[in-house]
C-alpha cells in the first residue's frame, strides 16, 4: 500500500542546476528542501519573521 502523508505533493520546478546547489546547501547544515521551503512559506504568509538557516557562503 503507498504511503499516505498528511499534506498533498507541492511540486516545485527549478533549474536542475540551482536544484542539486539547493541540496548540497541544506545538506551542509542537516537539513533538507522540504524543511527550507515551508520555512520560507511560513516567513511569506507572515507566519514568522525568521528566515530559514542557510550555509555561509562559499568560497570559490
Amino acid at each position: 500500500m503507498p504511503s499516505q502523508h498528511r499534506f498533498p505533493v507541492m511540486t516545485v520546478r527549478a533549474d536542475p542546476e540551482l536544484h542539486e546547489r539547493s541540496k548540497a546547501a541544506v545538506a551542509a547544515i542537516d537539513s533538507n528542501l522540504n524543511a527550507h521551503v515551508v520555512a520560507f512559506l511560513r516567513w511569506l504568509v507572515h507566519d514568522t519573521d525568521e528566515f530559514p538557516t542557510r550555509p555561509a557562503e562559499p568560497t570559490s
